[in-house]
Parts: structure tokens; C-alpha cells; sequence
């Protein structure tokens, strides 16, 4: 169990390009779980042993000429033309993959159309030669299923990543799973069967909710319903791994009662105790905190752990703007009611981290008071402080970290191009540990591809 724990957290932490600071205190809860519950030194060992390579491998990247070293000069460059082959296909959604084993991040993006399925593209990453540029490094694969939405993992641990597609409601289910087979081609498993997914299902997060190393499934929706067309008390479905490959719905076990209304996620450790929460995002209703218990079942803390706040939230991300060493939350919303406002025309806010996943509203006038769609948070500059992207129907928005909870407006400095976008997605294209990303404008959903780097 150790190692498969330590394989699991190196190969994530490799892959996603963390500050010194979060590597180290992540493998020391990693270790902790390790020996704790083993109580075994050898394998304590381990633990350190992991701890010292990632911060050689962290030090090692942050020896690397480029962003880092000019954190003012850091701006995104538009590559769209140089690197895709099409720039102007409607895509319905797009995003970074380790389709193959080679290096650099590459790209898969899907078109459904109404009745006659989808059409999903992956675009492999050839470094200078672009993504997806030639035959080789192109391949297309049609499903008879239209596909509402793609989240990608390594389900079958095997160092790339599998999808799973929300699809319309079936006997079978909501859901579909294809295997990757390591050079970017997917497929479906004849003996690999999942549990029956409800109708009302949007989305899926592919992480790792028991803290065993192989990687869950949770659904959420706007409103889940169950055989008979009514709406569950369990507004989510949990699926757990058995390490096998063969996942159990454990939904009642593990999930809570909730309110319908749920339209997106934010998952991370709020109460530094090593496990995952979620931060569920509801279009006009309270936002709810789920606390993980350490072994994958989630308490519902909204009322003690959350100022109370009627909103049409839209999104949200998390991140140490304090940088006190625990996760607080950048929320955006269409509106807010207003007598929840701290300041007329009040649509995003942060939700601060004052210890143990409790927190309190903290509002920041930097943010536009218009209507909010979208927010990413990111070290887009190597500082290792958290730099904001936020999209709106006017636009797009970039603020600079210059730490704790001070920002720079710096969007047409920095950004090609600020016309309204619909959605982001980030992968590191040339392997310089920094992140570039796709995005995909709201006009016509065709995609751009930026690239992290200095002037």
C-alpha cells in the first residue's frame, strides 16, 4: 500500500508544477497517513525519501531560465496558428492530456451534435512541430452518444490519461468510461461495467476521495434524479475504486442529503487534515462545505463553517492568498443579494481560511461589479504567489498576487487578447514547468492557445 501511495502522489506532483513550499508540506501529510496508519518505519522512510527527491526535482525546475527568473516580463503569447492545425472549428469543450508518454501536454477537444453522437479529437504534443499538426499526431474517434461533458485521469494508473464523458441518460446509465491505450487512442472495455449513474448528472471529478491512491468518481448536477424522475435527497453519486479497476457506488454511505442547485466543484484539503473537501458551488442558494472525515465520507459543515450568503454563484477555485499555509476560496457570481453585499454591485468575493476549513467573507473592490462567469487561479509568474484569471461576458480580467491579498490589474499587458471567453483549461506545452492554456472564446467557440514566457 505504501508504494502505490507514494507511485500515485509522485507522478501527480511531477505532473502538476507546485511551489517548493506546497510539495514539501503535501509529502509530509503524505507521510504521515503512510506511518501513522501502518505504523511502520520503513515505511516513514519512504515517506522521507519522497520528500527529499521532490524537493530536488522542484529545486531542479526552479533553476530553469524563463518565467521565474522575469516574474514582471511574464505575458501570454497567441501560438494558435503555429501549433494547431485548426483554429476555427466550434468545439463544445476542450482540454489538456497526457494522451501519450512523450513530453508536453497534449490536447483533446469534442463536437456533439444532436442525434448523430460526437466527434472527439486528440491533438498529441510534438514540441516545436506544434499539437496535432500531422496525420500522426492527429486522431479523430467518433461515438454514437452526443457528450455533455469530459473529465480525464489516470484510471487504470498505467502514467496516462482515461475519460469519462457525461452522456444523455441510458438504461446503462449517464456516464462512459474509455480506456486509453497509451498512445492516445480510447476505448471502451468490454468486462469493465460502472455502476448505474442517475439522470440529472453534469459532471464528474475524477480524485482520489478515500486517500487509498487509485482514483474515484464524483457526479454532481444541477438537480440528480433517481428511477422514478424525482429529486434525490443525495443531490451527488460517489463511486469508489476498489484498486481493481471496478468501481462501487457508495453514494449512501458516503455523500450527505443536499439541495438541488449544484453546478460546479472545488475540491482541495480546507481543514489541513490530508483528506480532500469539497466546496460545492450552487446558482442561487448558499454554497455548501462538505468535510472529508478522513476515509472518503463527507460531513456537511455549511452552517458553522461558512458565513451565510444568498447568491447566483457561478464558480470558484481555491488557493493561499494569505499564504498562512491553508486554502481559502475566490468565489464569483452573477449577483449577490444585497443585503449580503459588502459594497453596491458586489459579484465576487473571498471566502478566508481562518484554520480547520472555517471561514469568513472577505470582499476586495479590485473585482469588477458586473456579472461574473468564470475564475482560475494559478502561479502564472513563478513568484509562488496566486495570480487570478476571471471571465466575464465583457471580458477577460487578469490580476497579478503580490501577496497576501493584494493584486495588479496588469489583463492587456499581459494577455493577447481580452475579448469574453467561455471557458480555460492549463497544461504546460513546452515543458518549463510553467502553466500556458487553451481557451475557448464565447463568439464562436473557437479555440486559442496561449503560451506562458517572458518578453
Amino acid at each position: 500500500m505504501a508504494f502505490k501511495i507514494i507511485n500515485q502522489f509522485l507522478k501527480q506532483l511531477i505532473l502538476m508544477r507546485m511551489d517548493i513550499s506546497f510539495r514539501v508540506g503535501l509529502c509530509i501529510k503524505v507521510w504521515r497517513f503512510i506511518f501513522f496508519r501502518s505504523g511502520n518505519y520503513s515505511q516513514g522512510y519512504l515517506g522521507i525519501i519522497l520528500i527529499i527527491f521532490l524537493i530536488n526535482t522542484t529545486v531542479g525546475c526552479s533553476q530553469k531560465p524563463g518565467v521565474a527568473s522575469q516574474p514582471r516580463q511574464q505575458f501570454y503569447q497567441d501560438i494558435t496558428k503555429n501549433y494547431l492545425p485548426d483554429s476555427k472549428v466550434s468545439l463544445q469543450g476542450a482540454t489538456f492530456i497526457r494522451a501519450d508518454r512523450t513530453p508536453g501536454s497534449d490536447l483533446i477537444w469534442f463536437i456533439s451534435t444532436p442525434g448523430k453522437g460526437a466527434k472527439i479529437k486528440t491533438l498529441l504534443n510534438r514540441g516545436t512541430r506544434g499539437i496535432g499538426r500531422n496525420g500522426e499526431a492527429s486522431k479523430v474517434q467518433r461515438i454514437t452518444e452526443s457528450i455533455r461533458f469530459l473529465a480525464k485521469g489516470d484510471i487504470s494508473s498505467n502514467g496516462v490519461d482515461d475519460l469519462v464523458l457525461i452522456v444523455p441518460p441510458k438504461k446503462k446509465g449517464s456516464a462512459k468510461v474509455l480506456f486509453n491505450n497509451g498512445k492516445g487512442y480510447f476505448y471502451s472495455k468490454v468486462e469493465f461495467e460502472l455502476p448505474f449513474v442517475c439522470k440529472g448528472v453534469d459532471r464528474v471529478d475524477l480524485i482520489d476521495l478515500d486517500q487509498d491512491g487509485d482514483v474515484d468518481f464524483l457526479f454532481t448536477g444541477r438537480e440528480v434524479l433517481d428511477g422514478n424522475g424525482k429529486t434525490k435527497k443525495k443531490q451527488g453519486q460517489v463511486l469508489i475504486n476498489n484498486g481493481r479497476g471496478q468501481f462501487k457506488d457508495e453514494t449512501f454511505l458516503l455523500w450527505p442529503d443536499l439541495p438541488s442547485g449544484v453546478i460546479a466543484t472545488s475540491i482541495a484539503d480546507y481543514n489541513q487534515d490530508g483528506t480532500l473537501d469539497v466546496f460545492l458551488v450552487y446558482d442561487n442558494a448558499q454554497n455548501r462545505l462538505l468535510i472529508n472525515n478522513g476515509v472518503g465520507k463527507f460531513l456537511d459543515k455549511t452552517e458553522s463553517f461558512l458565513p451565510k450568503i444568498i447568491d447566483q454563484s457561478t464558480h470558484a477555485d481555491w488557493a493561499d492568498f494569505d499564504l498562512d499555509g491553508d486554502n481559502d476560496l475566490l468565489v464569483t457570481n452573477k449577483m449577490i443579494e444585497e443585503s449580503f453585499q459588502s459594497y453596491s454591485g458586489e459579484t465576487a468575493y473571498f471566502l478566508e481560511n481562518i484554520g480547520s476549513g472555517r471561514f469568513v467573507k472577505k470582499s476586495n473592490k479590485i473585482f469588477p461589479a458586473r456579472s461574473l462567469l468564470r475564475v482560475y487561479l494559478l502561479d502564472a509568474n513563478g513568484t509562488g504567489i496566486p495570480d487570478v484569471i476571471i471571465l466575464s461576458e465583457k471580458g477577460l480580467l487578469y490580476l497579478v498576487g503580490k501577496g497576501k491579498w493584494d493584486f495588479s490589474v496588469e489583463t492587456k499587458k499581459r494577455f493577447p487578447q481580452t475579448n469574453p471567453m467561455s471557458e480555460m483549461s492549463f497544461g504546460d506545452i513546452n515543458g518549463d514547468g510553467f502553466l500556458d492554456l487553451l481557451a475557448i472564446t464565447a463568439k464562436n467557440n473557437h479555440p486559442k492557445l496561449w503560451l506562458n514566457r517572458v518578453r
